[in-house]
């Protein structure tokens, strides 16, 4: 019942996003003349943590955390990105260098113009991102497929540029501890829109 709700919900946003009678960039941010829209590649650095539990919480489980990510807006609502995640992450158990390499495609929802005709000229801009990847934890010596769940917020720079807030999890099962895995993350940085 579950999968089918979610696939429904699924389906009715990205009809709405792909009926969306203006497919271009969300106004705002540089626009083209093409129904495709804009390309943006995203550079993000922060740190990360492996599980949300209270014992989890400790400085000696946060690790650096890269993000670079390439993608291209289809509507004003709709956007799908390519992307790199990684480096490495610490476990509470020792003080180990866990590298991995987080491979993911995402598709990014541009939230207020899910609800109405927000033009963005205030320069924020809000936006959920959901997708899958392939994640190789380099200690394990094996693959595995996460999901990829996050929120963003971005502030126009100027015609080309955004400062970038994303907070973000890659989640997954035997990611590092043998059943259900989190890795959380918050990064800050720039996107490039082309």
């Amino acid at each position: 019942m579950k999968l089918k709700l979610g696939i429904i919900l699924i389906s009715i946003i990205l009809g709405t996003a792909m009926t969306d009678t203006g497919l271009a960039q969300p106004t705002g941010m540089p626009s083209s003349n093409s129904c495709w829209g804009e390309w943006q590649v995203s550079l993000n650095f922060g740190t990360q943590m492996s599980g949300i539990k209270d014992e989890d919480f400790v400085a000696s489980n946060y690790a650096p955390l890269l993000n670079v990510s390439f993608g291209k807006w289809f509507s004003p609502i709709l956007a799908l990105q390519v992307g790199y995640k990684g480096w490495y992450f610490h476990q509470i158990i020792d003080d180990k260098k866990y590298r991995y390499g987080f491979y993911y495609a995402e598709s990014v929802l541009n939230v207020p113009r899910l609800f109405s005709a927000y033009s963005g000229s205030s320069g924020w801009s809000l936006y959920l991102k959901g997708g899958a990847g392939y994640f190789y934890n380099y200690h394990y010596d094996r693959p595995n497929v996460c999901a990829d769940l996050g929120i963003a917020n971005n502030y126009r720079l100027g015609d080309h540029f955004q400062a970038s807030l994303d907070i973000s999890a890659i989640m997954g099962w035997d990611i590092y501890q043998g059943n259900e895995d989190i890795l959380p993350g918050i990064t800050v940085g720039i996107n490039y829109l082309f």
